[in-house]
């Protein structure tokens, strides 16, 4: 019974923050009848679970009750009629051995409930027990090296990875992102571009081959050092329920109004937050809900240029703003990136174009890789993406 509970209850917890998370969808698609059955479903099949659980537990108590008395009855009796009657046993050791048979029925009693409870929360317990097990989950293994700043560039040396050893995301990878330049990663949505990015702040270990800093194995170093040098600007901008000031400085402490006000305009962010209701106090909300993409990609630029990385990860950060935004966005992702080294997951041509190095990767593998003229040449991959948006420009 308490894995039917368990397993309900994630059911239910599940649904409800799909619920609450995708209201504003729900609203648009006009799908509140379905998402009512659907949470309904949940709440019943839970309500279901947790009476036939209930059921179970009462009836611990009366049937363990019924089974002492009756044998309680049965041992009177039979020491009666064989023992008491025959004068073989005193009455007095009889009574006495009833008297300390009834003193234990509540003990009993209590170890039958607690078996009770103890069934109801084994399925909680085993899931518990499943989340905390190390021997069922990959962990990176901390190196013992600090690394330095970057002195001549990243190398990724015959790097293959996948999520399980059944499919390799990326097959035989060999790339070197160049100190101070900017190397674009092209190619179509689930090429591996992403994951390929990924495993320079060691979110996850290469399969096989190695990915080097500076000829320094990133397995051998403190990945906490490692992403210390590393800032990354997303489309995806997670924002705190916090203010201004504590989101630009996140992870960072006490800096002084000046220095974050200073990036602020960098990022071009002060007009925004002077029309603030309380400036760079103004609390943001559960993810940001006061900010529009644009103003959220300019705090993420900002946080960034606060950070002063040696390697900046774009990853694609224009591509769900307007015209005005991504103008403004732009301009303070440029001034972020002189001087650095930037790897930018691009979709957009104007990415590309103003890449010292792009790689194109395709199915996990590098299918070419060069300055960006020298690719168009070649009328290749890039070519093809090349006529394919310049002919959606002109159809727009």
């Amino acid at each position: 019974g308490g894995e039917r509970v368990t397993s309900a209850s994630g059911v239910f917890t599940s649904t409800l923050t799909e619920l609450i998370g995708g209201v504003r969808t729900i609203a648009a698609y006009n799908t509140q009848d379905f998402e009512r059955r659907r949470v309904n479903k949940a709440i019943n099949r839970l309500a279901k679970a947790m009476i036939r659980n209930g059921y179970e537990r009462l009836k611990v108590t009366p049937i363990s009750q019924g089974v002492i008395s009756t044998l309680l009855i049965v041992i009177i009796l039979v020491a009666t009629q064989y023992y008491v009657l025959p004068g073989k046993l005193d009455v007095a050791l009889l009574l006495a051995f009833v008297f300390a048979l009834v003193r234990m029925m509540p003990l009993i009693t209590e170890l039958n409930k607690n078996r009770g409870t103890w069934a109801s929360l084994h399925g909680s317990l085993i899931n518990v027990a499943e989340l905390l097990r190390t021997d069922n989950k990959p962990y990176l293994v901390e190196g013992k090296g600090t690394i330095q700043s970057l002195k001549e560039g990243i190398v990724f040396e015959n790097v293959s990875f996948g999520y399980d050893s059944d499919s390799e995301v990326l097959q035989d990878i060999n790339v070197r992102i160049e100190r101070a330049r900017t190397t674009a990663i092209v190619g179509t949505s689930g090429a591996g571009k992403s994951t390929l990015v990924d495993l320079i702040p060691r979110f996850y270990d290469p399969t096989q081959g190695r990915v080097l800093w500076d000829g320094v194995d990133l397995r051998d170093v403190n990945s906490r050092s490692l992403r210390e040098k590393i800032a990354v600007v997303s489309q995806s901008t997670f924002i705190f329920n916090d203010s201004i000031r504590a989101n630009i400085a996140y992870g960072l402490g006490d800096i002084p109004d000046e220095r974050i006000l200073e990036v602020a305009g960098q990022a071009n962010a002060l007009e925004f937050i002077a029309d603030m209701p309380a400036g760079l106090d103004t609390v943001l909300g559960d993810s940001g809900m006061r900010l529009s993409g644009g103003q959220r990609q300019r705090i993420a630029i900002a946080r960034a240029i606060l950070r002063d990385p040696d390697i900046l990860i774009l990853d694609e950060a224009t591509s769900a703003l307007d015209s005005v935004s991504e103008k403004l966005v732009q301009q303070s992702l440029e001034r972020l990136m002189r001087g650095r080294t930037v790897i930018a997951i691009a979709h957009r041509l104007s990415t590309v174009e103003n890449a010292d190095w792009v790689v194109v990767v395709e199915k996990g593998r590098i299918v070419e890789q060069g300055p960006y003229s020298e690719l168009l040449r070649k009328k290749g991959k890039l070519w093809e993406f090349h006529s394919i948006q310049f002919q959606q420009a002109i159809e727009a």
